[in-house]
């Protein structure tokens, strides 16, 4: 079933119904199904011989439930939610409507999580963009060597760039020079291919004016060094 459900193909081919998703998304859905499946392993072994569809009824849903008790009402939404998109899309001509009167009911339960949990740990980008620029320039000037200063330099212009020009972590570890950073003389361009976008589409910006300078001292003095070093940073 999870085969079939992710199968692509051509124009013309019987893709699956999930064909759409990107790997990380299905990723998601895989680990939230197979919570599913252990549970059902473990509580519930007679129904592992029954299609997919028919063994998740509302009743086995719910016990599944008083099991994640433990859990945050948002977790327990996004198990729920996970296994009924497969199954739904496995399924479509099943009546679902117990079930998604369920999903529901947890999506209001949740609401729109936890805030409490991170409080505290968020900063604004102008935190973020004042510890960057102060760590590439007052704390590389005054490092120990000259190494510790290019440091400096690499590790604050990675923060300003980020505080300012939010991207997915895989995204910002692959940008290279002459692909998805352009270098001109007027401007230093990021340009992000749809593979290297959590939304699949492409995304251009023009590095800011505040941390353009502190990206051109790095490129052209602390790069070099650490390429001569053997490290591609």
């Amino acid at each position: 079933m999870w085969a079939n459900l992710q199968k692509k193909g051509g124009p013309f081919d019987d893709v699956g119904a999930l064909a759409h998703l990107r790997d990380t998304s299905l990723k998601t859905l895989e680990l939230r199904y197979a919570r599913w499946l252990c549970w059902l392993t473990a509580s519930a072994p007679e129904t592992i011989s029954l299609s997919p569809q028919i063994r998740a009824t509302l009743p086995r849903l719910l016990a599944w439930l008083d099991d994640l008790q433990h859990t945050k009402p948002m977790t327990q939404l996004m198990f729920v939610d996970g296994v009924l998109r497969i199954l739904r899309a496995a399924a479509p001509d099943t009546d679902w409507t117990a079930q998604l009167r369920l999903k529901a009911s947890l999506k209001r339960a949740a609401g729109t999580g936890d805030h409490d949990r991170k409080a505290g740990r968020i900063l604004s980008s102008a935190v973020l963009l004042q510890a960057g620029i102060k760590l590439a320039t007052k704390h590389a000037e005054t490092a120990d060597t000259p190494l510790q200063s290019m440091k400096h330099l690499r590790d604050g212009t990675m923060i300003t760039m980020l505080a300012l020009m939010p991207m997915r972590r895989r995204a910002f570890a692959e940008l290279r020079i002459g692909h998805s950073m352009l270098v001109t003389d007027d401007q230093i361009l990021i340009a992000l291919s749809e593979e290297m976008t959590k939304s699949g589409q492409p995304w251009e910006a023009v590095v800011p004016d505040q941390i353009a300078p502190l990206l051109r001292r790095y490129l052209t003095e602390a790069r070099p060094m650490f390429m001569a070093c053997g490290n591609q940073s």
